[in-house]
């Protein structure tokens, strides 16, 4: 494998030598966590953090803009640093129940967050219009339980937020209908921990189905968990501002179902999440 050259670190960043007497900005300490992503099928890639150290971008403006210094370069290095030191293991796998109807994957407990985005991609081969189903479900809370964001379902819950992702429990980005492309959900745990603070677990199911047309039927689903800031969307992409990046998980799944206006019990499950509120973590459960 060819040794991945785009990263960059310090020592080729221009040296930024302020003038006598002017006021300058440096910015704080930044992190980015990125898995390794080009190892072979049937492995998978550690986790590798970047790390921005303090005052190492200047700016006449701001400690912010210097901040959005240090966070566009972990931006544009993260992936190749991981990539470059990360290390492929055998994927691990923890049956659940008595029979193998699901796999828990990673097996440990993800870190502390308050936010997270789930992207369902698909590309070139895989179908037509992927329609995707986001929802929590055995709260106990009937206007939480088994209701779901989507095509065809609610576009956030509650709904009557007017599209603002940082008061919604639960927000859809938009209906995706080509030969490939990604839908975006955002589910905010900190949010439902605040309304319903004696919940000890949420629990949220994923799902989805092909309109049009059903080809290899193979997706990805790219989990994204964020620590602080604030949530907003943006087009079909709902983004996080001013919080920290915590972790990026990438699964595997094949949506096997083809069918329009199907309920929840007729497509393709997915997964689920398990929110603690206690700890404000999480595992990862892919049905396959």
């Amino acid at each position: 494998m060819e040794e991945n050259i785009i990263y960059k670190p310090f020592s080729y960043l221009d040296n930024n030598t302020p003038v006598e007497g002017s006021e300058v900005y440096y910015n704080t300490e930044k992190k980015l966590t990125l898995k390794k992503n080009d190892c072979t099928t049937g492995t998978t890639g550690n986790p590798v953090t970047l790390t921005a150290d303090a005052n190492k971008f200047v700016s006449h403006v701001s400690i912010a803009d210097a901040n959005e210094q240090a966070e566009a370069w972990l931006n544009a290095n993260a992936q190749a640093y991981s990539n470059n030191i990360g290390t492929c293991g055998v994927r691990n796998t923890a049956w659940r129940g008595i029979r193998p109807f699901c796999v828990l994957e990673p097996p440990m407990a993800l870190q502390a967050f308050d936010y997270m985005v789930i992207k369902y991609k698909w590309a070139l081969g895989a179908g037509n219009d992927l329609d995707t189903f986001t929802g929590f479900v055995n709260t106990g809370i009937t206007n939480l339980d088994n209701k779901w964001v989507g095509f065809g379902q609610e576009s956030e819950l509650p709904h009557n937020v007017n599209a603002a992702a940082q008061d919604a429990f639960i927000m859809w980005g938009g209906d995706m209908t080509d030969i490939t492309g990604t839908e975006t959900c955002m589910v905010n745990f900190k949010k439902v921990k605040e309304a319903y603070s004696n919940l000890n677990d949420i629990q949220v199911r994923m799902a989805g189905v092909w309109w049009n047309s059903k080809n290899t039927g193979n997706i990805d689903v790219e989990i994204t968990t964020f620590l602080g800031g604030t949530m907003t969307k943006v087009g079909k992409d709902i983004i996080n501002d001013d919080g920290e990046q915590i972790q990026q998980l990438n699964f595997s799944k094949n949506i096997s179902v083809e069918g329009k206006s199907l309920s929840i019990n007729d497509v393709t499950n997915i997964g689920y999440i398990h929110y603690s509120n206690n700890l404000s973590t999480a595992n990862v459960v892919i049905t396959y």
